[in-house]
């Protein structure tokens, strides 16, 4: 009850419409927006937030083909160790200023610091260099092949930001005082509410490409006036607010009331990617008990997946059972290694915790109340560790919260934000690569907390998929990545599920990205 009142007085701050507004398009986030940072979390509801206000270097288009975004045009050397981009002309910040390569290289450097695909890259770069006012140079000690698909990551953007902005400490949160943008909208700062909205307008000054828009690629033509994010955390409100058209979208409606939806006159349900997403849990390597790999592996023992996805999910025709580390359904999708795992086996897990000496020590299980299936995940897993004689600390928080502790690395304990678990997810297109897959690492030197175990072999295995030299030798790379992963279970994946998004009939011009994008959307 308490929920559904802060929905509604979330969603009464909306209603009414700033003087002189034009088309206002509101839209239900999947979280609230607490980090502007795009460059220092993965969460997914921040880089939607820097797609709205940021311009990549690169982006995959509907083929996951990559293609230049920011940039104009480029070249690399014969031995590949030199590439040289320059940037599109005319490109201007939402203040006005030039963009220029300065910026570029800056935001690149910042960037590939931190996001995972990004630091894959930079292990084997040696510099990058500003040449001119719209060319900048990357040079590197050995040949990576994976230049352009790195810089185009849909999931892990290059977003270009002011040099000035790109210059902090890429391993602490920016706290921004005023946010300027490179892409098609800006952030009005001064109307955002955490915990309640946040507010886009029209960039005016943004120059797009000419190509039509195509994936998360193309030209980016801002035909609404204004967007306001309403947060509302209680999934039933969402789904009546849209149904009345207080609300336009609604991005991840919870599975259960889809029926209710697809009643409903003018408003449209559709799967908008296709491939879906993979749920898992994130375990705190670091954090006795978790800290040994017994304990991690009778945690992913206790999962029954087609259990578990029909009391997260609860509709077949969206779930699938799915073991494999990169996403069922991809190029790199293996067998390998999970034999002992596709069935649940509590006898099984038992005799790893008492194996592991486990001695009925508190996990802190963070629980996602705002996000209804991550609730569900944490709820149920939080019964399947109970039923193996696991003491669970099943603590409430809503996503943002889960987000900033999670790259935190406090002890846990008695008043301390420190963890051990929290259910996630990520998009399977993500997942479908470990050059992408954010949660597939295990680095034993880092300037950041990462909860992975240390472990160098897993690390050396992924060194050899980035260097094979064809599909039979990536292959076998990836069977033995995948073997090294169920050797010391990293974080346990708990299958693949669609997530429909629902939106009202009258707004129209969806590009077929796999993400809901708001350029060239339009509200009749």
């Amino acid at each position: 009850m308490k929920k559904t009142l802060l929905a509604a007085a979330a969603l009464g701050l909306t209603l009414a419409a700033p003087a002189g507004a034009q088309t206002t398009l509101k839209f239900v986030p999947q979280a609230d927006l607490r980090i502007l940072d795009t460059a220092w979390t993965t969460a997914a509801i921040t880089r939607n937030h820097g797609y709205l206000i940021y311009e990549p270097l690169f982006s995959y288009d509907s083929k996951n083909e990559p293609k230049p975004q920011a940039i104009e045009s480029w070249t690399a050397s014969p031995d590949g160790l030199t590439w040289t981009f320059t940037l599109r002309p005319g490109m201007t910040f939402s203040d006005g200023a030039p963009i220029t390569a300065k910026d570029a290289a800056a935001s690149l450097e910042r960037w590939s610091k931190r996001k995972a695909s990004g630091t894959t890259m930079r292990a084997r770069m040696a510099a990058i260099t500003v040449k001119d006012d719209r060319t900048f140079e990357m040079t590197f000690k050995e040949r990576f092949g994976l230049v352009l698909e790195t810089l185009s990551d849909a999931i892990q953007p290059s977003f270009v930001l002011r040099a000035q902005d790109a210059a902090a400490d890429p391993f602490t949160q920016i706290q921004f005082k005023e946010v300027v943008g490179s892409g098609p909208f800006t952030f009005v700062t001064e109307e955002w509410v955490p915990g309640s909205k946040a507010v886009y307008k029209k960039n005016a000054s943004y120059k797009p490409r000419a190509e039509a828009p195509d994936g998360f690629w193309g030209g980016k033509i801002a035909k609404l006036d204004r967007i306001e994010w309403i947060y509302i955390p209680d999934a039933n409100t969402q789904v009546q607010a849209l149904i009345r058209g207080e609300v336009d979208v609604v991005e991840i409606p919870a599975v259960d009331l889809l029926p209710l939806l697809k009643r409903a006159p003018n408003v449209k349900v559709e799967v908008m990617d296709k491939l879906g997403s993979q749920s898992f849990f994130m375990l705190n390597a670091h954090a006795a008990p978790l800290d040994k790999p017994e304990i991690r592996q009778a945690l992913a023992l206790i999962v029954d997946q087609a259990q578990f996805l029909t009391a997260t999910i609860g509709n077949r025709d969206y779930e699938k059972v799915c073991f494999s580390i990169m996403a069922c359904g991809s190029p790199n999708e293996s067998s390998v290694g999970m034999a002992d795992f596709t069935k649940a086996n509590m006898a099984k897990a038992k005799e790893l915790l008492k194996k592991a000496g486990y001695n009925n020590e508190p996990v802190v299980l963070m629980d996602p109340t705002d996000q209804h299936i991550l609730h569900q995940m944490a709820v149920v897993m939080a019964q399947f560790m109970r039923d193996a004689g696991i003491k669970v600390d099943l603590q409430a928080n809503d996503w943002s919260a889960v987000v900033t502790r999670s790259a935190r690395g406090d002890k846990p304990g008695p008043g301390s934000p420190g963890w051990h678990m929290h259910p996630s997810w990520a998009p399977a297109r993500v997942v479908s690569s470990p050059l992408t897959a954010t949660q597939l690492r295990a680095p034993c030197n880092t300037a950041t907390f990462v909860p992975a175990p240390c472990d160098q072999e897993l690390e050396n295995r992924k060194a050899r998929f980035f260097a094979a030299a064809t599909l039979a030798d990536r292959k076998a790379a990836m069977d033995a990545l995948q073997q090294r992963f169920y050797d010391v279970m990293p974080y346990v994946v708990t299958g693949q599920f669609l997530a429909p998004k629902a939106w009202r009939d009258n707004v129209t011009g969806m590009v077929n990205a796999s993400e809901f994008v708001f350029w060239n959307v339009e509200k009749k």
